[in-house]
């Protein structure tokens, strides 16, 4: 999801030296993300190493050191896929009252996350039957805790048996549909429809003929991490509850910005928190990095 902060991060990040940590970090994020975008182009068979290596801008050699092969890759991306998409699906459902708000508000995130980039949208949702069982089980753990969520709904006021997977799977099919044939169209715009769609699944018969819609969700906007660190002392704790979080959640992005304003802010001289940097230096190593605009290599097509 870019958006202006994150672009101010990535092109301040070109002019300042960063750790290892960040630099690795910052080489995955672009391969994995060149991997998706030429499977998304190419599908999964006419994706090669060459041509993912050439959109990133990078060489072989670098993406041997990060990965053994595509199909490594793309189990990546389903890992990214998860830790950001999961928990917000599933906290929408619970933040509802009723299994008909639970459901309406899981798959107005759902919808909201889909539209947030259709590259990976696709590639997560089709190309797992090209690739081999790794990428699979990556898809099946994305969608087990949601179908469980949608199990334990079955025990409540639920008219009949929810099915999850069924469910999941047919939205799946419906949104490959729409981001295939009608590619310029937020599937958003679907939402009454397919919101209907699924609560008549779900309760074995028709839906009510009208169902308040929740509000989709804003494109999340990063807290103003370069504001909290020119304040100094006074914010201090409220950085550092900023970074665990960042940490625990796996957060990339967050991670990024406060490493690379607090490298901005020794390139000139600054006074640095070296506890703070090295807790985000150890919090990226294995952070995903959704929301943070990747500079495509030669030939790469833009994002939405």
């Amino acid at each position: 999801m870019p958006n202006d902060d994150y672009q101010n991060a990535s092109r301040c990040s070109s002019d300042i030296p960063l750790p290892d940590e960040a630099q690795s970090f910052r080489q995955r994020a672009h391969l994995i993300d060149a991997a998706v975008r030429e499977i998304a182009d190419r599908g999964y068979d006419g994706a090669t190493v060459a041509s993912i290596t050439t959109r990133a801008g990078l060489s072989r050699p670098a993406f041997y050191e990060q990965f053994a092969s595509k199909e490594e890759a793309l189990v990546h991306a389903y890992d990214v896929a998860i830790a950001f998409a999961a928990p917000r699906i599933l906290e929408a459902m619970r933040s509802a009252g009723g299994w008909q708000n639970a459901t309406a508000s899981a798959l107005a995130m759902y919808l909201a996350i889909l539209d947030c980039d259709h590259a990976w949208a696709l590639v997560c949702l089709q190309e797992t039957s090209a690739a081999g069982e790794p990428v699979r089980r990556a898809r099946d753990t994305l969608r087990a805790p949601i179908i469980e969520a949608f199990r334990r709904l079955s025990t409540g006021d639920v008219p009949g048996p929810v099915d999850g997977a069924d469910v999941i799977s047919a939205l799946d099919a419906i949104a490959i549909d729409g981001l295939r044939h009608r590619p310029g169209q937020p599937l958003a715009v679907r939402q009454r429809e397919l919101t209907q769609f699924v609560l008549a699944a779900i309760s074995g018969g028709a839906a009510p003929g009208d169902v308040d819609l929740p509000p989709l969700p804003p494109r999340r906007r990063p807290e103003r991490v370069e504001a909290l660190i020119e304040q100094g002392e006074e914010v201090a704790r409220t950085l550092e509850l900023l970074v665990r979080a960042a940490a625990a959640r796996r957060d990339g992005p967050t991670l990024w910005r406060v490493i690379v304003a607090l490298q901005r802010r020794r390139a000139v001289g600054r006074p640095v928190d070296e506890a703070l940097l090295r807790m985000a230096l150890e919090g990226i190593r294995d952070a995903w990095f959704f929301g943070l605009p990747i500079d495509e290599g030669p030939g790469a097509s833009g994002r939405e």
